[in-house]
């Protein structure tokens, strides 16, 4: 079995020092049918990179001695594609949802759950045999769904990718993507690759949000070394954190090795570990900056269950 070249959309979250696109923006998959996938990440406590920090948003912010905060996510999605024009065009429909669950040690603070949830629609359209399109929209909520959910708690984000086929191992996008989390409009460039060597080796990386290797030892195993950056900004309870508009803007950037295996036919267990690089709450005020910390790098592990093609 050797790798098709088909770039993939994986998790168009880029990290917020990079101004990301969105939190939840699905792969997109060269496939027939439709895939449900369901994540667990477990990080261990970790230490504030500067632990003197008098409040972040509120007033029940109290930080003891040695403060430090654990975080688990969950990620469900369902893709589901439609193959139009004898196989030229594919629009793929996903909707996506996560929680983020924190606990903490030393410190007494509210913030104990966010919820995201979107719906993706992505074009996929194959202009000619080296030319092809990518265009998506995605509206979502992010919130801590403690108050009442407003318009405030939406947010929509759009990207659009032009991607030459070099040949069948090498393909190169440019596009841009539009996001309005963080308020007024933003667009931000992209960069898509995707390579293989026709065997057993692969790289795939969409900037700046991912990078992908994958060494595919047999037709049941990948093994590859990933590194990639997730995120989002979530909106607040105003009576919890005492501002008119509270709200947090999450990034996280890991890196390290991966495993997919095949279970059956239609199943495959992922597996993945490594290192947080970067792990950062800046909370906000609206646009006004109240306060931000980081966690020191440290150990996380993802595992997760795709059934589908």
């Amino acid at each position: 079995m050797r790798y098709v070249t088909t770039i993939k959309m994986s998790a168009v979250t880029v990290m917020a020092a990079c101004a990301m696109i969105s939190s939840a923006t699905p792969e997109a998959k060269a496939q027939s049918g439709p895939s449900l996938s369901v994540s667990y990440d477990l990080l261990p406590y970790q230490d504030f990179d500067d632990p003197v920090i008098d409040s972040v948003v509120g007033t029940d912010t109290t930080f003891l001695a040695h403060p430090q905060a654990q975080l688990r996510k969950l990620r469900a999605s369902l893709s589901y594609p439609i193959v139009l024009f004898k196989d030229r065009t594919v629009l793929v429909n996903e909707l996506s949802y996560q929680l983020i669950e924190f606990e903490y040690r030393e410190l007494v603070y509210p913030l104990r759950r966010l919820h995201s949830a979107s719906y993706t629609l992505m074009l996929q359209h194959r202009l000619s045999q080296k030319w092809s399109v990518w265009a998506l929209g995605t509206p979502s909520l992010a919130s801590d769904l403690k108050a009442e959910v407003s318009e405030n708690d939406f947010n929509f984000q759009a990207a659009a990718i032009a991607i030459h086929h070099f040949s069948d191992r090498f393909s190169l996008g440019l596009g841009a993507a539009y996001t309005t989390q963080f308020g007024s409009g933003e667009v931000l460039p992209i960069l898509a690759l995707d390579w293989n060597n026709g065997k057993n080796l692969m790289a795939k990386a969409i900037l700046p949000a991912s990078l992908e290797f994958w060494y595919r030892p047999g037709a049941a195993l990948d093994l590859g070394l990933l590194v990639s950056g997730d995120g989002n900004n979530f909106r607040g309870d105003p009576e919890i954190y005492q501002v008119a508009d509270p709200e947090l803007r999450y990034t996280m950037l890991t890196i390290g090795p991966a495993a997919k295996i095949r279970l059956a036919k239609y199943v495959r267990l992922n597996v993945e570990g490594g290192i947080t690089g970067l792990h950062r709450f800046e909370f906000f005020d609206g646009d006004t900056e109240m306060s931000s910390y980081d966690l020191k790098p440290s150990q996380y592990a993802r595992i997760g269950l795709t059934l589908g093609e």
